[in-house]
């Protein structure tokens, strides 16, 4: 019964320094124009993809098919074109336009010039030789290790065989099937391995490193607006005032709901921006790119973002009580930095240890460690992009999360409770220690 009258106790106080924290924030100007930048940010980060498509990104490459050859059954550039970009169809989405352009040409004069102005990727000329097989020259700007000219290379290969197989006498029904697809599986010994080779892995692996980045700017950015808070009420004698109407209790955890929904904003804005990128992408992509689809980041599912966001608010209200309790250590907003140091160290930590995890997200030492409060904010939203946790894993990590903001707040209350009471003093351990320990 204590505790529930401990936590009833808070409001409405708590309330009304909440709102006043967050009034004083947001009607700031510099507020404004950092919500406005970074909105900006996160806008131009969304359609960048687009950008770059069209800039020339996601524009087919264009080769030119010049050929002597007069008794082909079929068409040299239709077939070539055809081969190319059923070879390269592995490294596409579904709604990616084709990766290559193969046009004919009757003078191969002016297509080498077009390759030199860089109109053209390439000029591939058709002869027939004195074996009687079909001869290739390919004039470009490829260098020997170019992934384009390797495909170039397979689909003229086919065009010989194919030529091979007519003079033969082989049936056309006969060589498609000599043609066809063939029936080829793998099974990976090492599925994370595996998982590291497939075509989403990297804008996964992307996204799960855009989380931990933001993660770690929200406990630095607003967690040290906590504490430069309750240090500018003490360093102006506010806090005597405040201290008379709201218990240190109260005043914590105003502080950390004002400042944490002011922080949570600027990221709803952020997040906002984003969404309108993501809607208009695909008119802009069928405006300027033809209808070819609008770029997707694979793994940002609604389910993966709600997940995030739970981890993201428990992980920022964890760090920004124990911000609130340091800043009420000191009397000048100098020594800011100083005190809130040691908790500056621990989210880095998280946040270094993350990237090594993301390169080995079943390990078991990053499964440990994904349950652990302060550090599972880091850990899980990584290995839910990264990883297929279970489902008991999601309720034991939040819930292990939830105990540490209680026992944060818990140790926050009273350290705040002795800190704000220290006008004067040097904050010392030995003295917050005896002011902590001496509460009732």
């Amino acid at each position: 019964m204590s505790r529930l009258t401990w936590i009833a106790d808070l409001f409405p106080n708590a309330y009304h320094v909440a709102r006043r924290e967050y009034l004083i924030r947001v009607r700031s100007r510099t507020f404004a124009i950092l919500t406005v930048a970074i909105a900006l940010v996160g806008l131009a980060i969304t359609l960048l993809p687009l950008g770059v498509r069209v800039i020339g990104g996601d524009k087919p490459s264009r080769i030119a098919v010049y050929s002597t050859v007069t008794n082909l059954s079929v068409n040299p550039a239709e077939s070539l074109q055809a081969s190319l970009n059923a070879s390269a169809a592995g490294e596409q989405s579904a709604t990616s336009a084709p990766a290559f352009d193969v046009v004919s040409t009757t003078d191969p004069t002016s297509a080498m010039d077009e390759v030199r102005r860089d109109k053209l990727d390439g000029l591939l000329t058709l002869s027939r030789g004195s074996d009687g097989d079909v001869a290739f020259d390919y004039f470009s700007k490829d260098t020997p290790s170019s992934q384009r000219l390797a495909l170039v290379r397979q689909a003229a290969a086919s065009l010989a065989i194919a030529d091979r197989l007519e003079r033969a006498g082989v049936p056309p029904g006969e060589r498609g099937r000599i043609f066809g697809p063939t029936a080829f599986q793998t099974t990976p010994a090492d599925p994370v391995a595996a998982r590291r080779n497939e075509d989403q892995f990297v804008p996964s692996y992307v996204l799960a490193t855009i989380f931990v980045i933001l993660m770690f700017m929200a406990i630095q950015v607003y967690g040290n607006w906590v504490a430069a808070s309750v240090a500018e009420e003490k360093s102006s004698r506010v806090m005597e005032l405040l201290i008379s109407a709201a218990t240190p209790r109260q005043l914590l955890l105003g502080k950390v709901l004002g400042n944490g929904a002011a922080g949570l904003t600027q990221y709803v804005v952020v997040l906002l921006a984003a969404a309108v990128g993501y809607l208009i992408q695909g008119r802009l992509a069928n405006a300027l790119l033809g209808g070819t689809g609008a770029a997707t980041i694979p793994g940002g599912t609604p389910s993966v973002l709600l997940w995030f966001g739970l981890f993201f608010v428990t992980g920022f209200v964890q760090y920004t009580i124990l911000y609130a309790a340091a800043g009420s250590m000191v009397s000048r907003q100098e020594d800011v930095q100083q005190i809130a140091g040691p908790l500056t160290f621990l989210g880095l930590g998280g946040y270094l240890l993350s990237f090594l995890a993301i390169n080995v997200i079943d390990a078991t030492w990053v499964r440990v460690l994904s349950f652990v409060p302060f550090v599972s904010a880091f850990f899980f939203p990584a290995r839910i992009v990264l990883s297929d946790p279970a489902p008991w894993e999601y309720a034991l990590s939040l819930a292990l999360t939830l105990v540490g903001i209680l026992g944060g707040l818990w140790l926050a209350a009273r350290i705040y409770a002795a800190g704000v009471l220290l006008y004067g003093q040097r904050p010392t351990i030995r003295a917050m220690w005896r002011a902590t320990v001496e509460q009732r």
